[in-house]
Parts: C-alpha cells; structure tokens; sequence
C-alpha cells in the first residue's frame, strides 16, 4: 500500500487528499443536516404531545365545571377542547395506512395546534423511524390514550343524556365522575410515558450522532495530518537532489545523475533531468529542424505578403485607371467588377488568415442551426458555376435519393466555407475536365466528396498535405497562385464540427478526391434558422429613419452614407466619441452605428458614457476588429450588436430594420443570432 502510495503521480496524490477530505466533510456536513431534521422533529413531536395533553386536561375541567354547574357551555368547551386530540387522532389513522393521504394528515395535525411548518417533521418521525423502538412506545401509549378518551367521550354523552331527565340521579353522576378520575389518572401516566419514552430516544440519537462527528472528526484530521506529513517529506527530499543537480549541469557536468525515487511527476523530473543531461549532446539535429521551420514560416509570410500586394496592386492600379476621363463608362463597368472582385479574394484571404488565428488559440465560432442539404449544394452550386464556367471545367453535383429534404444540426457557414474551399481548389488546379461533388452518407455520418480530373498530387507530397504553411510547390515560379491556408483550414473547421477532411486518393495527371465527413446531428426544435433575406419592400421601411454615424474615416462616413441614402435614411456623421456626445445632447435618433477605435474618445468610452445617461437608441458597433472576443466586449459596455468592416450592405440594412421596425411590420426581416 505504501509503494502504491510512493507511485502515484502528485495530482493524484493532491486528488485524494482534497476529494478524501471534501468527503469526509459532506459525511459530517450530512450527520449534521440529518441531527438537526431529526431532533427538529422530535421537537415537533414533543410539542404535539404538550398540546395533545393541555387540550385533554382543559376537556375533563370542562367535563367537571359540567358536572357541577350543569352549564350547557362548559360541555360545548369540552368538545371543542376534544377537537385537538381527535385531529392528532386523525393524522395518526391516516397515516397507518399504506398508501396514506397526506393532506388529510395535515389537515388533522392542523386541527391538533401543530404549527404547519412542524407537519413535515411529525409525518418524517412517525413514517421514517415507525420501526424504531423508541418511536413504537410512543405510538402505543398514544394510541392507548386515544382509546380513552373515547371513553371519555361516551361518558359526556352519558352526562349529557342524564341532566336532559327531569331528575337527576346524584349516584349515578357520583359513579361517572369517579370514573372520569379513572380515566384522567390513566391518561396521566400514559401522557408521561410518551414523554419519558421521546426523552430516551432524544438522549439515544444525541449519543449516537456525537459519536459519528467525534469519529468524522478525528478520521479528517488523521488522514489529513498522515498524508501531508507523507507528501511534504517525499517532496522536501526531491526538491533538494533536483536543485543540487541542476546546479551541476548549470556548472557543465552532465554527467550528473538525479536518484528517482518513485513514479509520480518529481520522479518523472527526476528521469528529465537525467535524459536532458544525456541529450543535451545531440540538440544540434532539433536546432536545425527549428530553423528549418523558421524558413517555411518565412516562406510562408513571403508568399503571403506576394498573396495580398497582388489584389492590392490591381485595386490601386485599376482605381488609377478608373480616374483618366477618356474611360469609357462600358471599361469602368468593367474595371469596377475586377476591383470588386479582386476586393472580396482579398477580404476571403484575410478571413482565412483569421479562421486559422482563431482555431489556433481555441476561439473558433461554431454555431449549431438546422441545415437542409439540398438547399446547402443548391447554393453552392449557384455560387460555384459561374467560375466553373469561366474555367471552362464542367461542374456537377449529385446526391443520394434518401438525403432530398434531410435537415441535420450544423454549423451552416462554416460547412459552406469548407465545400467551397474544396471546390475552389478543385478548379484551380484542374485546366480541362470536370469537377464533381457527391453527398451521401456513410452510417451515422455526411460525407462529401470532390473529385477533379486536374494535376494530381505527388505521392512524397500527400502526407504532408495538411501541415502549417505547407504548398506542394513553394518555388517563386509556380504556376498556380495561393496562400496553403485551404486545405489546412478546411480540416480544422471540419474538426470543429466533429468531422474531418481526408485526400481519399490522388493520382499524378489524373486527378484527386477529396472527403469531407460531418456527423449527422438531429436538429432539435427552435434549431433550424433560415439566413436573413431583406427584400427591397423591406428596404423601402428604412425610410425616414434618423441614424448617426460615428467613425474617423471620411471614406467610411461617405460608404455608408451611400447605402442609407440610396432609401431615404437621414444620416448625421460624427468623427469620434466626444462628438457623438454632442450631438445625442441635441437629437434622438433611431439607431447609432458606432465605431469602436477613434482618436479623442474610442467608441467603447462613448457607448458605456451614453448607457450611463440613459440614452434610448440601439447601439450597433461597426468595427474591423472581428474575434470573438472583441463582439463580447462591445455587447458588454453596452452595445446590442455587432457588425464588422469591410461593410457588407444586406447585413447593414437587416441589422437597420431589426432596430427601427414598427411592431407588427411584416416586412423586417427575422434575425440569426
């Protein structure tokens, strides 16, 4: 027992300790909780009993003042003294029975004086503890009381029949007095065995329960004592063998050996020490392999930095060119859709760049809603064919007959961001042929399979598809541009959903089949959510609407202005924190768009100032910064949503309609949280 003691691992031991000890203590939290509910009810009990007996003794006064007055009003208080008892009486019928009725036994313990509060104590001693010997006693004094005064009651209504005669005969009431006496002296005793009988057991539990602490007690001390003694010696002891060690090989002999003596985390530092003192020899290999990442990492931002001054340097030029008035107005349309474009490749490449931040350190934003799968490749088909169709690469999509209509529980945007990352990768890599993407299922789970006809992948190269800035070709003249991010982001987000992303198979020139498997989660009620749609009739609602607009880029200011503008919203424009509060001094508005970083005065300092005043509109931050950590910090000073930059107008307009429709407006649009 000692050596298995020795051998576990600190936590472990530290586990123990604490859990032995946190158990201990419930059992005597426990014995205490349980003494107190139970001399609580021996209390009750006893109180019963003291207003079962004041109540029987006020009863035969009332019977005697009744035999020698004759007064018809001292044998109504006899039986309205009598109503205490024959409730108790009640109560304990009732509850004899096996299946009692617990609201006539509160009803009768009511009419017996006993306070509510003290019912469930009564019904908890008599139904728990009817076993014990203590609680038996009691009971059949009780019962035996009961009985006579039932007694008692005959000879009432013998008295009462006596003095209705015209004559009373003074023997007869003589005998029925002596009697009552009897029965009083009877009652007497029983009444005072039932307490004597309470008193033992009071003292017996008493006893008992101070024992079980005692015992508790001295258990939690022990064992507390014994295992701190214990692991306090084992680890003074390792302590100093671990720093007399590391001081020699800090002094450069590492031929120094730490002695282990058991198997638990400073025996483990112990065999470290020794094997760092042995490898310390042969680091030169990890010290290359570290600089041998350094250099794809390098590469990495290399080509990242070639990946986003490409889009940059077409918008510039393209704008450049867009301010030459011999354009025609066919080329700047023309020019207007690459700059548009080439915009949303680069805002796509930073949200990848972000997706990989956010998984990395843990904060990926999975959100379950009920997705229909037919809808979902619909939709991606409708995205995906025009640029299959520019390509010149057929795409299909098929699916299996039995999954027409299925809804499973996932996260909608994140698989749609997965599919067409391996669509995307799909055409680019393919010249001619076709891409086909399949659904089906495989037992209890979704797959989707995209296969090309394209390049293939280099067998060498496949096990390490899925590394960190890793590209099959990295040379500065590669054919095909990107950033590696699809495929490795892909795969992290299919995790997060609780499925995965695997090359099924790939052959050079032939083509690769890429599999995509979710699992298939029922959607649970209130799951599925439709995606926000704003008709152009709800749009028109907008109008007349007030909205001030805060941030310090005049760019902004005039992009934003152009979308509210476009449906008749007026807008005023602050450039920072303090104007703003100058401004909702004087007006009211319908919705605030607040930016968060600003010289003068942030958006968060002037949000929480405007929420100390009280002020009335929805605050809705419009911000670039977009982890999650940033929508939580502008909800909680005071902000009731959260929209990011670049602006994506559909999202601004719905978001709009949310805080200025009138109720009952059929046109707004219904929000995804």
């Amino acid at each position: 027992m000692f050596n298995l003691w020795k051998n576990l691992s600190v936590v472990k031991k530290l586990y123990i300790v604490v859990g032995g000890m946190a158990l201990l203590i419930a059992i005597e939290l426990g014995t205490l909780v349980f003494a107190l509910s139970t001399l609580s009810s021996v209390r009750a009990f006893v109180g019963g009993e003291g207003l079962w007996s004041k109540a029987q003794k006020n009863a035969i006064h009332s019977l005697s003042s009744y035999i020698f007055t004759k007064e018809k009003h001292y044998y109504d208080d006899f039986h309205e003294h009598m109503k205490i008892p024959n409730g108790d009486r009640r109560a304990r019928l009732e509850l004899m029975k096996q299946n009692p009725d617990i609201s006539a036994v509160y009803a009768g313990f009511i009419q017996g004086g006993v306070h509510p509060d003290d019912i469930p104590g009564v019904i908890v001693m008599l139904r728990r503890f009817g076993e014990v010997s203590y609680i038996q006693r009691a009971v059949v004094a009780w019962t035996e009381a009961d009985e006579l005064l039932n007694v008692l009651i005959e000879k009432s209504e013998e008295l009462r029949k006596l003095f209705a005669q015209p004559t009373v005969d003074a023997d007869e009431v003589k005998r029925i007095l002596a009697e009552i006496n009897v029965i009083n002296a009877k009652l007497t005793v029983l009444e005072t065995e039932f307490s004597n009988v309470l008193g033992e057991g009071s003292r017996w539990l008493e006893r008992l329960l101070m024992l079980l602490l005692v015992l508790a007690v001295v258990t939690i001390e022990g064992t507390g004592l014994f295992l701190t003694f214990s692991f306090a010696k084992n680890l003074n002891r390792s302590l100093l063998e671990l720093n007399a060690a590391t001081r020699e090989i800090g002094q450069g002999n590492l031929g120094i050996t730490v002695p282990v003596h058991s198997a638990d985390e400073l025996g483990e530092l112990a065999r470290s020490i020794n094997k760092m003192s042995h490898d310390l020899d042969v680091n030169i290999s990890q010290r290359l392999l570290a600089e041998n990442a350094n250099q794809v990492k390098t590469l990495f931002l290399a080509n990242m930095s070639h990946e986003i001054r490409t889009p940059l340097g077409i918008i510039l030029g393209m704008t450049e060119i867009l301010k030459d008035p011999h354009v025609s107005e066919q080329e700047k349309r023309k020019y207007l859709d690459v700059i548009e474009s080439t915009g949303h490749n680069l805002a796509r490449l930073i949200n990848d760049i972000l997706d990989i931040t956010k998984v990395e350190s843990g904060h990926i934003e999975v959100e379950l809603t009920g997705v229909k799968l037919d809808s979902l490749m619909e939709e991606i088909e409708s995205m995906m064919h025009l640029k299959a169709a520019k390509s010149g690469i057929a795409l299909s999509f098929h699916m299996q007959p039995g999954l027409r209509g299925i809804e499973i529980a996932t996260d909608h945007n994140r698989l749609k961001q997965i599919l067409v990352n391996l669509i995307n990768n799909a055409l680019k890599f393919t010249s001619e042929g076709s891409v086909r993407v399949d659904l089906g299922r495989a037992g209890d789970d979704i797959y989707f399979e995209v296969t090309d006809s394209g390049i293939g992948i280099p067998e060498e190269m496949q096990s390490r598809l899925f590394q960190n800035f890793f590209q099959v070709d990295s040379s500065s003249t590669r054919k095909y541009e990107g950033t590696g991010l699809g495929l490795v982001l892909s795969r992290k987000l299919a995790r997060s959903l609780g499925g995965d992303v695997v090359l099924k198979r790939s052959t050079l020139g032939e083509g690769s089949v890429f599999r995509l498997i979710i699992p298939h989660h029922e959607v649970s009620r209130g799951t599925s959510v439709e995606p926000v749609k704003v008709s152009e009739e709800a749009k028109a609602g907008l109008q007349g609407s007030r909205v001030l607009i805060v941030d310090d880029s005049e760019d902004n200011l005039v992009l934003i202005q152009h979308y509210l503008k476009k449906y008749q919203v007026l807008c005023d424009v602050a450039m920072d924190g303090i104007d703003a509060l100058e401004m909702t001094e004087q007006n009211i508005y319908d919705v605030i768009l607040m930016d968060m970083q600003m010289p003068r005065m942030d958006g968060y300092t002037a949000t929480r100032k405007l929420r100390e005043r009280h002020y009335p509109a929805p605050i809705v931050a419009l911000t670039a910064h977009a982890m999650k950590e940033d929508r939580e910090r502008c909800l909680n000073v005071g902000c009731n949503d959260y929209l990011t930059k670049p602006i994506v107008s559909e999202q601004l307009y719905a978001t709009l309609l949310e805080f200025t429709r009138k109720d009952g407006d059929s046109n707004a649009p219904e929000r995804v949280k």
